[in-house]
């Protein structure tokens, strides 16, 4: 079994583009060392991180693959959260990636100082918001009827990406998923996962 490090910055606020990666871990009863770096030492790693960028996963101190999504996608093939076929994990890919680009909008407007850049960036992400989340709430009907998993009888990565990439958003409006039952209800589904729920508590604390 390979030996896995997941790089990325501590403290408040410094799990989202993480968390998908740790989810999947938990999800696959994988171990890994999560490795939190406080902000005195970026310098240290900075230059030791491909793109001088985190996160990263390193794979027995040998491999560093940067990126969230494209991580999150090795672990998912890995773990067997991807997707039984292409179409499926094409599926899987279009549904994460349309829940992270609400994500990557709420986080350039939540930690913008500027406050002129800030309204126009919120405008971004509320626009972002009206156009994803109803198409998420009708993909996620079209299997069971919203009552399930996006894709067939199992949770796969899509899933915990809608627990995810919405945290930090529910967090700033709690009302966000108000005229999306389907889409709040699978977030239940998802933190009350077996292989989850533990994980959850103890982490209820921590903004992600």
């Amino acid at each position: 079994m390979p030996n896995y490090t997941l790089y990325y910055f501590s403290g408040k606020g410094g799990g989202g583009k993480a968390e998908i990666c740790r989810m999947l871990f938990v999800a696959g009863n994988q171990k890994y060392e999560d490795r939190r770096i406080e902000v005195n030492e970026w310098d240290t790693y900075k230059g030791q991180m491909p793109g001088s960028v985190l996160p990263i996963l390193e794979i027995d101190s040998k491999v560093q693959i940067p990126q969230n999504m494209a991580i999150a996608r090795y672990l998912a093939r890995e773990f067997g959260y991807h997707g039984r076929n292409n179409i499926e994990q094409a599926r899987v890919d279009y549904i994460s990636d349309n829940f992270h680009e609400i994500h990557n909008d709420f986080i350039r407007f939540d930690y913008e100082k500027d406050p002129s850049k800030a309204r126009e960036l919120r405008h971004v992400y509320e626009e972002t918001c009206r156009k994803v989340l109803p198409f998420m709430e009708d993909t996620l009907k079209m299997n069971y009827g919203g009552d399930g998993w996006f894709i067939g009888d199992k949770m796969l990565m899509c899933d915990m990406m809608c627990h995810s990439a919405l945290e930090n958003p529910l967090l700033h409006n709690n009302n966000l998923l108000k005229t999306f039952p389907k889409l709040e209800s699978l977030r239940r589904r998802v933190k009350n996962q077996p292989e989850l729920a533990e994980y959850f508590k103890r982490h209820k604390d921590i903004r992600i």
